[in-house]
């Protein structure tokens, strides 16, 4: 039988696609691979208590080194290695990040948010950029995330949809503008996670396919998401 298409959401953002599906008041939530943890903030904001974790060094210190924000507590560890008693949370949030989990790691860390999740009323939430769109094509080049992407996928078929009682997938989509080409090649030149020169960044292809979104104000480009929501920890 073929999977239903997701169902679009009017979102034009991660935490306006959660706040389509879900009401995070009151909840304990984890968001795996948080990242500088802008969408933990917005939990927060909206008066989740979330653990955010994130495995990269800089990052992690980073997070530690920033302003305290009532709701969050940052943590450096990865996905697969959960800093957390056993059913001690709400839902686990894996908001573009799954694919960033080393490919032999991604069955372990969707274990380990079945670990952590309540039994019965816990949820798994993940969001995933599809590998196509024209941000996808302007990165592909030097950080081609297909088939990282793929992997992903085809862990939370193997280990989420067995774990969960019941799946709801969704789509939307983001768009990302630039003033300048210099504004993009620093982000991932800069970037403490990825390995990238200066020089992988900024190539003639990349720059021709950059400079073909102008708009006549900004550097537009589109990033189509996919969304699982898992209910009923098993």
């Amino acid at each position: 039988m073929t999977a239903p298409a997701p169902r679009r959401l009017a979102a034009g953002s991660d935490i306006e696609a959660v706040d389509a599906l879900l009401d995070v008041g009151g909840l304990s939530l984890v968001d795996a691979g948080c990242g500088a943890g802008d969408l933990a903030r917005a939990l927060a904001a909206r008066g989740a208590e979330v653990v955010a974790i994130d495995p990269d060094p800089a990052q992690a210190a980073a997070n530690a080194a920033a302003e305290p924000v009532a709701g969050v507590s940052f943590a450096r560890a990865p996905a697969q290695e959960m800093p957390l008693p056993a059913g001690s949370v709400d839902g686990v949030v894996f908001s573009r990040s799954l694919h960033h989990v080393p490919a032999g790691s991604m069955d372990a860390a969707l274990r380990e948010a079945l670990r952590v999740v309540k039994p019965g009323a816990g949820f798994l939430l993940v969001i995933e950029p599809e590998p196509w769109g024209t941000y996808h094509d302007l990165i592909k080049p030097f950080h081609d995330e297909t088939a990282a992407r793929r992997l992903a996928r085809a862990a939370l078929d193997r280990v989420a949809t067995a774990g969960f009682a019941t799946c709801e997938t969704y789509a939307y989509e983001t768009q990302t503008a630039y003033a300048r080409f210099e504004d993009f090649r620093d982000r991932y030149a800069n970037a403490s996670y990825l390995e990238y020169a200066t020089e992988d960044v900024d190539s003639p292809r990349v720059r021709r396919t950059f400079d073909a979104a102008f708009d006549g104000a900004a550097y537009r480009f589109t990033t189509p998401h996919w969304i699982a929501l898992y209910r009923g920890a098993r």
